[in-house]
This record gives structure tokens, sequence and C-alpha cells, in this order.
């Protein structure tokens, strides 16, 4: 076999590939530099002072915080805020209260036989106490009611006040405490009186 056929004094040599990687390594090694450099300089006693300043008026600016936290936990208020604030927590308790979903369960619950009169709410925190006013056919039917009652999961301690004889049939004073279905879910009111 023959050598290939070289014209050229002197034989060619590709440089340009290491050539382009060193310039490549090269801009990457001043591009770090140039970095670290700007940070660096960030970190200078003359660049951080404001940095510094700023710290210490938010360290001032929360002591003040807790000591006028601690100021208002001593405080206490007028009296006359305090039934102001008592009687709106009254009323939002009072308009937050369901009737729709009170009047259902009673609808689901009630015998045919037995016809309501008068439904009252009270109470202040945690489950309702209510009080009925109805009218039955017989004293059957108004067990009956009073069993029903007992047997539904919304209503606790319910027992009959009174019962007596009327033209219209036997009137009934109901009383029990009234809990919704999301009230227990949530664990403030329980079958369980304290």
């Amino acid at each position: 076999m023959s050598r290939p056929l070289n014209l050229a004094r002197q034989p060619f040599t590709n440089e340009r590939l290491p050539t382009l990687a060193l310039g490549l390594g090269c801009l990457l090694l001043l591009g770090g530099s140039v970095r670290h450099a700007m940070s660096a300089w960030q970190l200078l006693p003359s660049r951080t002072a404001a940095v510094d300043g700023e710290l210490v008026a938010l360290e001032n600016e929360a002591s003040e915080l807790r000591a006028r936290a601690a100021e208002l936990r001593e405080r206490s208020a007028p009296e006359d805020s305090l039934r102001e604030w008592a009687a709106v927590r009254a009323l939002v308790d009072r308009r937050a209260f369901s009737w729709s979903k009170l009047l259902a369960t009673l609808e689901e619950t009630m015998p045919p036989s037995v016809r309501l009169r008068q439904v009252a709410p009270g109470g202040e925190a945690g489950p309702v106490e209510v009080r009925l006013t109805a009218v039955a056919h017989s004293v059957e039917d108004a067990l009956a009611f009073l069993t029903a009652l007992r047997e539904r999961p919304e209503f606790a301690d319910a027992f009959l006040g009174s019962l007596s004889e009327s033209a219209e049939g036997i009137d009934l004073q109901y009383s029990m405490r009234y809990a919704p279905a999301a009230d227990r879910r949530d664990g403030t009111a329980t079958g369980a009186a304290p």
C-alpha cells in the first residue's frame, strides 16, 4: 500500500477545536470571577450598613409591638362595652340559628296525629334549648312523639313538661336540647349534657 499523497510543505493540523474549547473555558472562568467579585462587593461593610440599619429598625419595631401587646393584655374593656358586645353576640347567635333545619327535623319526627302550636328556641351557646307546645289526639300520640324525639340524634334530653286536656285534644309542652348535624360533626355539641 502506498501512503496518501500530501503536497503541502507542512502537514495540516486542526487546532480550531482545542482553541475554541480553551476560549470558552476562559470566558466561563471570567464570568465566574466577575460574579464572585460582585458578591464580594455587595458584602463590603459599606454596602451592608443599610441592611444592618433595616434589621435594627425591625428589631426595635418588634420589641415595641411586644410591649404594646403586653400592655393591651393587661387592659380590660369597660363594663358598658362588654355588655354591648354580649348583646351583639347574642343577636348574631340568634341570627345563625337555622329554623329550616329545625322545622324539617320536626316534620320528619312528628306523628300525623300531633300538631305543633309553638316552637321557642333559647339558650346562649352549644346546643339550643327548644320548647315545643303541641296538641295531640291522645296520650299515646303524645308519648309516641316523645319517643320519636328521643330517638333522633339532633335532640338530647327530650322530656314532656306538661300534659293537659283541652277542647282541641291533649295540650303538650316538650323541652329538649337541639344540636344540628353540622354542629355535632364539628364537636361543638354532643348528646351528653355537661
